[in-house]
Formats: C-alpha cells, structure tokens, sequence
C-alpha cells in the first residue's frame, strides 16, 4: 500500500513536470528596428541686396493760403440774383463780387435821399423841433435802406485769385455767414499738415514737397509748438494753429495750384548707397546681441553677428556681418 502511494505522487510530480513547460510561450525572434530616412530640410531664404537705404517720413498735405477772403452773406433769407465772378478770375479789393435780389430797394433808397435832403432844407428854415424830428425819421428810414443794400451785396475784402465760387442758381435762397467765394493771395501758399505724426517734421527741417508728380524743396517753417521768428506775424489765424505744421517752399511757389490741392511732404533723415540691406524683420536680438540666421556655401543654418545701421519701416541696413548675396533664413 504504502509502495502505490508513493508510486502515484512520483506520477504526479512527472506529469506536473511535463505539463508545467507549456504555461511559458515559445520566445519570439527579435525584429530590427525600422529605419526612418531623414529628408533633406528646405529653408526660404531672403537674399541681401546692395542698395540704397532711407531713414525717412513721408506725410500728405494740403495747399494753404497764409492770406485769404471768405466773402459771405451777413443775413439769412435773401434770395441770390448774381454771381460775378469766377474760379480762377483775378480781382482787386473793393470790386463787388454777388448781390441779392432786392426788388425795388434802389429806387427806395434814391427817393428816400431825396426825401431827405428836402428835410434838411424844412428843418435848415424853420429851425422847429417838429422839422427836426421829421428830419431824423427820414434820416433814420434812409439808414435802414441803405444797410438792406449793403448786405445784399459782397465786395472783395482784397485784392488776389478767386480760388472757390459756390455753386448757386439765381433766386437760391443764401444762408448767413456760408461761404460763396474764396480769394487767395497766390504768392502766400505753403502746405498744411495736421496729424499725430508731427513730432517726424522738426522746425527747420528741409522736406521734398511733391505736387503733381514734381518735386520741389521746401522746408518746415512753423510746428504746433515753434515757428520761425517773424515769417507769420502778419498771419494771426496760422499763428494761432496749434494743431498742424507749416511748410514752406524755398525756391518759388509753383504758379498752378490751388488751395485744397493735396501734396506730400518728404522728410529724409538719413541715406546711405551702395548698402548691405534685409528686410528689418529678419534681424534678431538677444540681450546686448544682435544677429541673423544664414545658409552657407554648404546650405549649413548657422547664427551670425551683425551691426545694423539705417532702418526705415521695413528694411535694415547691415553694416558688418553680412555681404550682398548672403541668404539669410526666413524660416
């Protein structure tokens, strides 16, 4: 009994043995591992050209007259009977340039005269107090005409070139204080420029002013805080502007403009020829360093120091560190 006992747990034991090495799969071969091709890298590159480079500011104007005469109308309600002149039409001060129509005012006035200067003669002979009064009633009749006349009609306040004439028909209806007609003094123009970009045009600074596609030279003659001693004393409403600058041309007033005409003001702080130029965003800094990013002769990426001179709104200048015909790295 004991022997089958022992026989059996041996049988146990020799199944358990054999069975066991199935709980373990079979080792896997090892597979290497993929290789990955590394493409080349293809970097957009901006070429450095020589050229000239400009630090400069360029703003828009208007033509200006330092003297001019707005003519208007002082009352409201008149209907316009004529315009007498034109756009363009030289006048001297004094010539009457619109009336209203007034209907038979003229005759009034010239019968009311009359009337007194016949009260005149009754008070000058009598001497009563009843001739003066008439005297003063018709003198006072005769004032009022003779002021309906004199606003009803608009002279030349000076003498110059009709620059503006409002488009009106005959019996339009006027409005008090609107403008009709503009006179200029054509040897007063200047340019007016008004903007937050002022403080780029210092007093004295010369400017190229470009009207019509011409260049002429010019230069700031009065800011909204400085102008040259004396030039506008004869001129409170632009001593008074503290809102634009002021500029003058040097060599002559050009005789075709007008007041409106735009212009533009060019103002050149610095120029160098024959530059090493990138474009100004392509310049980078770190701390106290600055540098640019280049593609060498082997088409290696490398860092390199430069010294940036002019820069203007899109472009820098590279004084050292760079040649023309480098490529430097945009991305």
């Amino acid at each position: 009994m004991k022997h089958k006992i022992i026989m059996s747990a041996a049988l146990i034991i020799s199944m358990t043995g054999m069975t066991g090495c199935f709980f373990f799969p079979a080792e896997e071969e090892l597979l290497e591992p993929p290789t990955v091709a590394i493409e080349d890298i293809a970097y957009s590159t901006y070429t450095a050209k020589q050229k000239t480079i400009e630090d400069k500011t360029v703003a828009t104007g208007y033509v200006f007259c330092k003297s001019q005469y707005n003519a208007s109308f002082p009352e409201s309600g008149g209907t316009l009977k004529t315009i007498y002149v034109t756009a363009g039409q030289h006048v001297e001060e004094g010539d009457l340039l619109a009336e209203l129509d007034v209907g038979d005012l003229d005759y009034l006035y010239k019968q009311q005269l009359l009337i007194v200067q016949k009260a005149q003669i009754a008070y000058n002979s009598s001497g009563t107090a009843d001739a003066r009064l008439t005297l003063e009633m018709e003198q006072n009749t005769l004032t009022e005409y003779e002021r309906q006349l004199n606003n009803s009609r608009i002279y030349a306040g000076m003498t110059g070139e009709v620059c503006f004439v409002q488009d009106m028909d005959p019996g339009t209806t006027v409005t008090a204080y609107k403008t009709i007609i503009k006179i200029v003094d054509p040897s007063q123009l200047c340019i007016q420029y008004s903007s937050s970009n002022m403080k780029s045009f210092p007093l004295g600074e010369e400017v190229t002013i470009t009207v019509d596609g011409e260049d002429y030279s010019g230069c700031v003659s009065k800011t909204p805080t400085d102008v040259k001693e004396g030039l506008y004393d004869d001129f409170p409403a632009v001593m008074k502007d503290t809102s634009s600058i002021y500029c003058e041309f040097t060599d002559g007033t050009p005789s075709f403009l007008t007041v409106g005409q735009t212009a533009d003001i060019t103002a050149v702080f610095a120029r160098h020829e024959n530059a090493v130029v990138i474009s100004k965003t392509l310049v980078k800094t770190d701390g106290d360093r600055t540098y640019v990013t280049i593609l060498d002769e082997n088409d290696t990426k490398k860092e390199v120091d430069v010294t940036v001179g002019i820069t203007n709104a899109t472009e820098a200048e590279i004084l050292t560190g760079l040649n023309a015909g480098d490529r430097v790295v945009v991305r």
